[in-house]
């Protein structure tokens, strides 16, 4: 009866152990995923500090304007065509390039 009562025990103490190690193994898989969104997070505020993100507008269009001094547009390269490439970097850019006629009005299409 005694090793009957120390099995049952030990029985309960393995489930109590098992119980401990899932519930330990699913905080874990939490604090790994709060972990990502936390290094996310940051990678996104110091890309806020980054330089460039403190242009002014009308630098960042001086910058566009030489970049795209003549755009070719032809079937094979259109994302090569200048710009498009840079309206396509980041929302305030496409924003920007978008607003900008001056950067639409030099397109050379070929057919």
């Amino acid at each position: 009866a005694e090793i009957s009562r120390a099995l049952a025990d030990v029985d309960k103490d393995l489930e109590d152990c098992d119980a401990e190690f899932r519930r330990l193994q699913s905080r874990m898989i939490a604090l790994q995923n709060q972990r990502k969104r936390l290094e996310e997070y940051k990678v996104s505020l110091r890309f806020l500090q980054s330089p460039i993100r403190r242009l002014p507008n009308e630098i960042i269009l001086r910058i566009f304007d030489s970049a795209c001094e003549m755009n070719e547009l032809t079937s094979k390269k259109l994302q090569t065509m200048p710009a498009l490439a840079i309206s396509s970097i980041c929302s305030r850019w496409r924003d920007l390039a978008q607003s900008y006629p001056d950067l639409w009005s030099r397109i050379r299409l070929q057919l």
